[in-house]
């Protein structure tokens, strides 16, 4: 089950198309559950997070709720 931080950190990648300020912790429990991906930019070569399909399938959810 996610947090309400974590919940609010999958709210966030899903408006936006790089978060640099997520708390690592929030963003390892995404990784874990497969529901954002870390990919790599093509201008900087930083890695970041990009929501998976199942990521966008819980937020989905998530805004159905609200």
């Amino acid at each position: 089950m996610l947090s309400p931080h974590e919940i609010a950190a999958l709210l966030l990648l899903g408006d936006a198309h790089e978060i640099d300020d997520l708390e690592p912790e929030q963003l390892d429990t995404l990784l874990v559950h497969k529901l954002v991906t870390m990919e790599h930019g093509h201008d900087s070569g930083n890695a970041y997070p990009r929501l998976t399909p199942q990521g966008h399938s819980v937020l989905d959810a998530v805004r159905r709720i609200r």
